[in-house]
């Protein structure tokens, strides 16, 4: 089939990777041998498999994965893939592509394994998202901002008090 459906990842580290659905079913989970293997510790070993339909579209079938499996953020065990869907693997998104569907061809594919370090890995890509504007503060900032402030107004009140001190000493010499 020369426009079998694909999955391409948008999750940071891995966006672009992209696996060709060829078989009736396809197994996707961190463990290797799976027909989709991402190394991701979000992923469960058997996360979840792409059954085929008759009308060469996909139905996708979560295995009681740990983290889950969404589709349009949508916790699902079992749905129909509809292009351009947004499907959730743990916190590894990728975007379900089936030209049938769309009435657009599709460019060849290869399978690829992704090794991932868990400790850098990404929780999700959709749920910790931040305001980006570059004039934004950070709110990590902002508290070290307001403590150095604070200790500077300290400081500054308290070379004030010693400066009166020292004043009002010098004074009481003079009388």
């Amino acid at each position: 089939m020369a426009d079998n459906p694909k999955l391409t990842v948008l999750f940071e580290k891995l966006r672009g990777k992209t696996f060709e659905l060829d078989k009736e079913t396809m197994s996707c989970g961190r463990k290797d041998g799976m027909d989709i293997c991402i190394k991701d510790g979000s992923l469960s070993s058997h996360h979840c498999d792409f059954i085929r339909t008759a009308d060469g579209t996909y139905i996708l079938r979560d295995n009681d994965s740990t983290n889950g499996t969404r589709v349009n953020n949508v916790a699902i065990t079992e749905q129909e893939l509809k292009n351009s869907d947004i499907i959730q693997l743990g916190a590894v998104e990728v975007l379900y592509d089936c030209p049938a569907q769309a009435g657009e061809s599709s460019v060849g594919t290869r399978t690829h394994t992704i090794e991932i370090d868990e400790t850098k890995s990404n929780l999700s890509t959709v749920r910790g998202l931040v305001n980006f504007s570059p004039f934004a503060e950070k709110q990590g900032r902002k508290q070290v901002r307001t403590h150095r402030i604070l200790v500077v107004s300290l400081v500054l009140l308290g070379l004030i008090v010693i400066g009166l001190a020292v004043l009002v000493f010098k004074l009481l010499k003079v009388f």
